[in-house]
Parts: structure tokens; C-alpha cells; sequence
């Protein structure tokens, strides 16, 4: 049997099979692409998202401080045995304005099913249900920053069936350095809009910081986080002392 590969029988099968290199070849640029971009995809527990409410937002530098600060050795040597090892790969703030037009649905399916810390007003928060329990566990060794005291702060206190009264926010809107406006007053269109309204009416001027239970990066406080992924308590600990 004549066996031997010439131009011309290689000329002639390609003329008839061409079509399935063709398609061999764009199967195995897929699934490359796959492959790859599962292996570099961000996983859940890679990246820690802040949802915050606010009638402004002027400069801010959260992750572009919170990231190197991870990566030093002071957070290896102190808090890396409470918080988790620096695994993320992006910490995001998203601004919502509570008073747009599309603020209820973005709170709904990025504030709540995307993100593990939110920033919302007062009347959100006492009708949005139960965020994590601030117990003082919680706060005392994760989020209130070195040398602070639970009497630092005013919370939200949220009264259950029983009677029982437990924090579950932090207000933050008072804080000095913060780089929100959450006093609508300051917005001029916004002061015209609502400054004749009776003080019962009037938007929120009360913001606090709360916890999803379903966040992924809350360690045990979480309805779905592994104790080893509380970044997101770091990253809630950082914004407290980096805007006090």
C-alpha cells in the first residue's frame, strides 16, 4: 500500500476536510478562553464590596488605601489570624443616591445580594429587616479600630417581638473625615426641593453602616461566609478609622 504523503494528496484532502479544521480550530480557541478565564475568574471571597448611600460623594481614596495595607507585613503579623489571609483581588465602593429614581431597585440587587457592607439612612434601615447583630464580640474584635470603645459610636437599635433591643448599625454619617455628604441640606437642589417639607417628611440626614448576613467575606457572622474569609470586617474596621 502506497502510504506516502505528497503535496498533492495533502492538497486533495484539505480540499474535501478543510471545514473540520476549521472547526477543530475554533474549538480549541473556546475552550482555551474557558479555561482561562475560569482559572483567573474572581471568586466570591476575592473581592469585598461597599455599598454606600449618600447625596454625594466627593474624592475618595478607601480602596486605593485599604489594598496596600493589606499586603504589608503589619497585617500578616496582627490581623491576619482574626481577619483571614489577604486574598482579595478588589475592594469596590459603589455610591448609590438614596433619593434617585432607581435607589430601591440598585439597594435591592446590589446593596443586598452583591455586597457585604452598606452604608443606608435611618428609614431604610428600619424597614429593610434584620441585618448581623452587632454583639460585642463583634465589635470589640473586629470592627471598631485600636484604641476605640463601644461608647465611640450611636447605633441603630432594632426592638425584636421579645422586647430585646440589639444593635445592628453604626452610625457614620457623623464622622469627621468622611468624604460623603449625608446631610441633603448641602445639596442645593435638593434643599429647595425638600426644606419647606415638615421634618417628618424630610430625607434621611442619619446614615449607618451594617452588615449583609449573606455576605461572603463576614467570617462566622455570616449565613455563608467560611471563619477564614472576614476581610470585609477589616475592610468595615479600616472605613471607621479612616474616616473617624
Amino acid at each position: 500500500m502506497d502510504n506516502k504523503i505528497t503535496k498533492k494528496r495533502i492538497n486533495d484532502h484539505l480540499e474535501y476536510d478543510w471545514y473540520k479544521y476549521l472547526i477543530l480550530l475554533i474549538v480549541s480557541v473556546v475552550a482555551c478562553y474557558f479555561i482561562f478565564s475560569q482559572i483567573n475568574r474572581t471568586r466570591d471571597y476575592e473581592d469585598v464590596t461597599l455599598f454606600v448611600s449618600c447625596y454625594e460623594a466627593k474624592n475618595n481614596d478607601f480602596s486605593g488605601r485599604i489594598m496596600p495595607e493589606m499586603g504589608t507585613t503589619t497585617y500578616r503579623e496582627q490581623y491576619q489570624s482574626t481577619f483571614g489571609e489577604n486574598v482579595l483581588r478588589e475592594v469596590a465602593i459603589e455610591t448609590q443616591d438614596p433619593l434617585g429614581e432607581n435607589y430601591g431597585t440598585m439597594f435591592q440587587t446590589h446593596g443586598m445580594v452583591t455586597s457585604d457592607i452598606l452604608v443606608i439612612g435611618k428609614t431604610t434601615l428600619a424597614n429593610s429587616g434584620r441585618f448581623v447583630d452587632l454583639t460585642d464580640e463583634l465589635l470589640t474584635n473586629y470592627l471598631l479600630p485600636e484604641g476605640m470603645e463601644i461608647d465611640d459610636f450611636e447605633y441603630f437599635e432594632l426592638e425584636l417581638s421579645s422586647g430585646q433591643k440589639v444593635r445592628t448599625g453604626i452610625k457614620v454619617s457623623n464622622l469627621v473625615h468622611m468624604p460623603f455628604v449625608y446631610d441633603w441640606n448641602k445639596v442645593p437642589s435638593y434643599k429647595e426641593k425638600y426644606g419647606e417639607l415638615e421634618e417628618d417628611k424630610q430625607p434621611d440626614t442619619e446614615f449607618y453602616l451594617v452588615l449583609n448576613p449573606s455576605g461572603v467575606n463576614i467570617g462566622k457572622f455570616g449565613k455563608k461566609a467560611k471563619p477564614q474569609n472576614a476581610q470585609a470586617l477589616f475592610c468595615a474596621n479600616r472605613f471607621l478609622k479612616y474616616y473617624h
